[in-house]
């Protein structure tokens, strides 16, 4: 298991990659874009065995930087390095392909922020950079590695919750920080709002239902001729689930809030946080996939009874005769699928660290995750740039 250089364990019940620290060589990271995130990722990576961040480039006049790093001034000179190994890019998204191409062709392996690109020609050429270099790249989608979506993942993955039917994301963010000068705004830069910043949320549905999409629809609403900032799409997957996303950039930040609701066959969740903190649950159990539950950080079990004593108001008093329902207690039919269950429980999960923490570690696991592939070719990364790609894809269909 890795640990911070101070010696501390990580997050519990987040997936640290096993690496074997004592045999593996220390890699050095350079990053391109020393913003806000990129000093994020400096101050989380940093704490990192093995890990040395030995170059910085950026434009941005008198720069200063954690530790003892090299500053470029150019991109293109911090690729010319022969001691990086990884290279991090963290720039405006239409600068993403040119030099995620440009740094697996300079024998870099690549941390690219999201979105993989602003429009498909782009993603298309980084797949073909990728093949012909063979050098290991993946895309920030960090939310994959916060620990609640890991864990519903993994009940997803052992039937617990039963088929993903719907999934309705609702994001409303300030825009406090955002003027209209700047490049957010400017769709040949950024994309806009679902490319932008909708790619984590497609990204993550994709994740829990294991679905593809395969019609899109999206409608919008802007203030003026250069802020579209209110988005939604409606999408539909390849095994009937359905997915509803609205993202405004335009509130105040007392109002900031962001939800995932999931409807399970066998469950109802909502989740709190653009970065997943909390959050509720509702699902129809057996004593296997009870038990399975506690896997959920901080998990607390709030009620439970058995579904022959529990009550079904889907009906009201003098609607009329009910079809016949099934003498067995210990199954429910839905979607036309029978399920073996006895409880229906209620309960509620909980990331007990600050957002930054969470955040951070998430990104510190983007990191480790690349490295174990770069130590063996067997491992599977969480995020492939497959998965990126096809995250844009679903972004550009809902921009149109």
């Amino acid at each position: 298991m890795a640990h911070a250089k101070d010696g501390t364990l990580f997050l519990e019940q987040m997936p640290t990659w096993d690496l074997n620290l004592k045999d593996m060589k220390t890699y050095k990271v350079g990053i391109i874009g020393y913003g806000g995130f990129g000093q994020f990722l400096h101050h989380w990576w940093d704490r990192l065995e093995q890990i040395e961040i030995v170059a910085i480039a950026d434009t941005t006049a008198g720069l200063k930087t954690e530790g003892n790093c090299k500053l470029y001034g150019s991109w293109k000179e911090l690729l010319a390095d022969p001691q990086i190994d990884i290279v991090s890019i963290v720039t405006p998204p239409t600068l993403h392909a040119e030099m995620a191409c440009a740094a697996m062709q300079a024998g870099k392996h690549v941390l690219l922020e999201k979105p993989v690109a602003i429009n498909l020609l782009q993603a298309e050429r980084i797949l073909k950079v990728q093949a012909e270099t063979e050098k290991i790249i993946t895309v920030d989608h960090m939310i994959r590695y916060n620990p609640i979506i890991h864990s519903l993942m993994a009940l997803s993955e052992i039937g617990a919750l039963g088929k993903l039917r719907h999934a309705a994301v609702h994001n409303y963010a300030q825009d406090q920080a955002l003027p209209a000068e700047h490049w957010f705004w400017d769709e040949k830069v950024s994309g806009g709002i679902m490319v932008e910043h909708g790619v984590h949320f497609f990204d993550i549905v994709s994740a829990l239902s294991r679905q593809k999409p395969v019609e899109v629809y999206g409608t919008s609403d802007q203030r003026n001729q250069r802020q579209r900032d209110r988005m939604s799409a409606i999408v539909k997957y390849d095994d009937g689930l359905l997915g509803e996303y609205h993202h405004a950039f335009s509130g105040p930040g007392f109002f900031e809030q962001t939800t995932l609701h999931l409807a399970y066959d066998l469950a109802r969740i909502e989740i709190e946080g653009w970065m997943p903190m909390k959050g509720t649950l509702k699902a129809l159990t057996n004593s296997s996939t009870r038990k399975a539950f506690t896997s959920l950080p901080d998990w607390k079990e709030i009620s439970a009874e058995a579904i022959g004593c529990g009550s079904d108001d889907s009906r009201p008093e003098g609607w009329g005769a009910a079809e016949a329902l099934s003498e067995e207690k210990d199954s429910v039919k839905a979607g036309g699928i029978f399920y073996k269950v006895d409880h229906i429980v209620s309960g509620s999960f909980e990331i007990q660290r600050t957002k930054a923490e969470v955040y951070g570690r998430c990104v510190q696991e983007l990191l480790l995750d690349v490295i174990a592939k770069i130590e063996n070719k067997e491992h599977e990364l969480a995020v492939t740039l497959q998965d990126g790609v096809q995250a844009l894809r679903t972004a550009l269909l809902a921009s149109r």
